[in-house]
């Protein structure tokens, strides 16, 4: 029975998805009711893009997915919008992160809060595309502004806590 607990803890997506299930439970308590500027501050965004800064764009898109399904689950909009911008923002903030040749802690950032404006962005339409109505307005521009202020300010200790996340295990003897 330890040694599968052991063999859980040194698997790098279950550590990824305890960490998940914690920043959800941050996003639906704290970051719901704290709004700064009107706005709901989105970490699981920031934990998508983080992931795919930390271990590039193909692992970023499986954590990204994954991510996106845990906030849809809780979330009243159809299943798999928000997996899929998710997804879609993990695998966008790896791709542009391997053209830079040595990233420094501001194009971190940087990367983190554009990729984050851009998921913001991308929910409306994906929600416009499956029939939503009245979420596509001009408002759009000043929350995904906002969420990637906030997102680029702390993408650094999020993008530390994925690296550890999905860390490969340690061989054993």
């Amino acid at each position: 029975m330890i040694d599968r607990l052991i063999a859980l803890g040194e698997n790098g997506w279950a550590r990824l998805f305890l960490v998940a299930l914690v920043v959800l439970s941050f996003q639906t308590t704290i970051f719901n009711d704290m709004r700064p500027f009107g706005v709901c501050l989105q970490v699981m965004l920031l934990l998508a893009a983080s992931a795919g800064l930390a271990k590039g764009s193909e692992t970023g898109a499986i954590a990204g997915f994954m991510v996106g399904l845990m906030y849809d689950l809780v979330l009243t909009t159809p299943l798999g919008v928000g997996a899929a911008v998710l997804a879609a923002v993990g695998y966008l903030a790896g791709y542009v992160h391997s053209f830079v040749h040595e990233p420094t802690w501001w194009s971190r950032m940087l990367l983190a809060a554009g990729a984050s404006a851009v998921g913001m962005i991308l929910m409306p339409f994906a929600l416009t595309v499956v029939g939503a109505e009245g979420v596509l307005t001009t408002r759009v521009i000043g929350v995904a502004f906002v969420v990637a202020v906030f997102n680029g300010a702390f993408s650094l200790p999020f993008e530390r806590v994925c690296r550890w996340a999905l860390a490969d295990a340690p061989q054993r003897a």
